[in-house]
Order: C-alpha cells, then structure tokens, then sequence
C-alpha cells in the first residue's frame, strides 16, 4: 500500500523562500502530519538556466526536502508514495514539462490563493512603447491560453481543491463559462479548480497571531519599501536609469522626512527581502529588523508606494499614505494607484514639492479609514474567525487521508 504524504510542489533556485514565505501554514500541517515534503522540481524546468539551489538551513526535522534530478526521479519515487501537494509552479512554457509530469502520475492538487492582492494579469500585457523590452512578459504571460487549452483537453493536471479569499474570484469561478457548460453536460469535466473553498487572507491570519501575544504601541512610521526595480517592472518595460533611481530616492526621502517631523516620530524602512540595493536612501534611515507585518502593528501611520504588505494595515485600519512618481513606471504606478483608487486612500506624488497641512492631513487619514471595510469584507475576512492555516490543515486532511 502506498504511503500517503503532503507536499509543497516548487521550482525554485532559493527553497528557504517557500518555508518563510508559508512559515504559518506547514508550521501547523506539522502537527497534523507526521512529515511534511517540499519537492523541488527546479531541475525539470525547460528554457532555464540551471543555478546551483540554495538548500535552508536549520529547517525542523519533520520537513523533508527533495530536490529532484530529473523526471525518471521523480517517478521512481511516486511509485511507493500518494502524493497529494499545494502547488507553487508557474504556467509559462519553462513548466509544461512539470505540468505534464504531474498529469500522468495522477497527482492531487491544492492551490492556496489568500494573499488578496492587486496583482499581475494571467494574460501578457502589450504597450508598443515597452514592445521590445517586454520579452521576458511575454514568455511568462504569453502562454496563457495555451496553458488553459492543455488544462481542458486533459494534457495538463486540474486544480482538485483552491483556498481562496477573495469572493469576486469566488463569484467569477462559480459563474465561468466552463461552470456553466459543465451544469448542461455534466460528464464534461473542463473548469480548472474543480472546486474551491473560502478561507480568511493570509494577513488576517499573521495579525490574529500578533494580537493574541501583543498590543501594538503605534510607536513609529513605517515606509514599506518596494524595489525601483523590481522584476515585474523591468520584465515588462525593460531596466531602469540610474538618474532615475537617484532622484525617485531623494524625493522620497525628503518627503519621510517631512510626515516624520509632522507627526514626531521616527520612519523605519521594511527593506523587501529581494531588494540588494544599496542607495544612499536606506542609510537615511533605521531599517527595521522585525518582519513587516509586525513593523505595520507597531506603526501609526503606514506609508508605501506598491505593496501587498499594506493589506496588513488596513485590517489594522491604519493611518496610510500612498506615494507615487512618474518614475515609478507605468506597471507598479498602476497597481499603486489601484490601491489608492480601492481603498480610497491618502496619496501624494513627491516628484513635486508638496507643502503639506498636518491638520488637513490627519483630517483625510482618518476620513479614509472609513473606506476600508468593503475591501475588508470582500477580500480579507470571509471566513469569520477562522484562521486560513487552521481551515487548509483541516479540509487536506479530511478529503485526502
């Protein structure tokens, strides 16, 4: 009899990534599950070069990491084991192989979607004006539809179960033309998440914990930094200028500087993990050394320009500012201004100079805090109280074992 486990199926250079970035989650499958795998298909991606994996270190015993060499491997070992995974694989060309893979050996799958975010379209995005520096979009949006296609005639895998947070991908799902077609010839199986399950967003779940151990003192402002160049920025419009970076930089710090001696306090900089800038910007001020969610919950007021971290603090209902400038770039201008638009949020553009009001300020701070319950209700918290990792846990081990 074959040995049933749970899995994380990734392909990635930095494994440590997947454990810190689902820490809550395979912390508590830990204690339903006697062993929980994390399987690294890096080696069976196509159209990549292959970097040397960065294994974590110090991981507790009961995380098996597997780093597969090829797909004979891979098979070998699916051979004496049911293997039931959370998928963390891309769709672009580089995976059709995995997806292939994963059909044939006839594996469950489970996708976690509780981050809520504005984020990129499935789709790749045409500007003429970024036409020859997109390429890299191109390959990892471009695919798409043919990616769906191989899903509805059986060549890649389905989604057996998705945990989602946000209902309007709830209702779009449940009202797909797919869904549709399958109500009227119920022996055709083609909808791609053959059934999904709402759960509580990831930052309900970390703000929940963070409440249970503490009050928070509102002791600081926190800017919660974004990279200048961020992948999703230069794979759409190409690298960004230098002069550029310096003075998007310059304005931003004196704009920190400004709200901090407003308000008396002083700014932190949650650095983005992935950024390895070193600017002059980041020696302006103290970095913090705690995770961002837990800077957020001892913040005041939040300040960024494109994060999905700020949903943290509008659960908190916190003061927020949103900054933009043109240098930002079209693609993460736009995602900010979203959030702006969403959340009815307090926004400046620094690449002016902003003679700022401290009583009119404080006046739209809290004004736009008002705003916040519909994206609340409809995005972060639709599950009541309960914990998105509690939920996952629970349903897996129901269903499949």
């Amino acid at each position: 009899m074959k040995k049933k486990i749970i899995s994380f199926i990734i392909a990635q250079e930095n494994i440590e990534n997947t454990y810190t970035s689902n820490k809550i989650l395979i912390d508590h499958l830990l204690k339903k599950f006697s062993e929980v795998y994390i399987f690294n298909l890096y080696n069976l991606k196509i159209f990549t070069k292959k970097n040397p994996v960065i294994f974590p270190k110090n991981l507790p015993e009961k995380i098996k990491i597997i780093n597969f060499k090829d797909s004979d491997e891979f098979k070998k070992f699916n051979i004496d084991h049911e293997v039931i995974s959370i998928l963390m694989i891309g769709k672009n060309p580089g995976y059709f192989k995995i997806h292939r893979l994963l059909k044939k050996l006839n594996i469950k799958l489970i996708m976690i979607m509780n981050l809520s975010q504005i984020g990129n379209k499935l789709s790749a995005e045409m500007k003429f004006k970024y036409l020859f520096k997109s390429y890299r979009n191109y390959f990892d949006k471009g695919f798409y539809h043919l990616f769906r296609i191989f899903t509805v005639l059986n060549i890649f895998p389905k989604i057996d179960l998705l945990f989602e947070s946000n209902t309007d991908v709830i209702n779009y799902i449940k009202n797909s033309r797919g869904n549709r077609i399958e109500k009227l010839f119920t022996f055709l199986k083609i909808t791609y998440y053959r059934e999904v399950i709402p759960v509580n967003s990831i930052y309900f779940d970390s703000i929940k914990i963070l409440k249970k151990n503490k009050n928070p003192e509102n002791n600081y402002i926190t800017y919660i930094d974004t990279h200048f160049d961020h992948p999703d920025r230069t794979s759409r419009e190409g690298e960004v200028k230098k002069n550029d970076q310096d003075t998007f930089y310059n304005n931003l710090e004196v704009f920190l500087k400004n709200i901090s001696f407003i308000y008396k306090k002083k700014v932190i900089i949650t650095k983005h993990p992935n950024n390895r800038s070193f600017h002059n910007f980041y020696q302006s001020f103290e970095i913090s050394k705690i995770p961002t969610n837990e800077a957020i919950f001892e913040s005041e007021i939040v300040i960024f320009s494109v994060s999905s971290a700020i949903l943290n603090a509008v659960i908190l209902k916190k003061k927020i500012i949103n900054i933009n400038s043109k240098l930002l770039g079209d693609y993460m201008g736009n995602i900010g201004q979203q959030y702006v638009k969403l959340l009815g949020l307090v926004s400046y553009n620094i690449d002016k100079n902003i003679a700022l009001e401290p009583k009119i300020l404080e006046i739209n701070l809290n004004k736009s805090i008002k705003n916040y319950d519909e994206y609340i209700n409809k995005k972060l918290i639709i599950d009541g109280e309960n914990e998105s990792f509690k939920k996952i846990t629970e349903t897996i081990h129901e269903r499949f074992f």
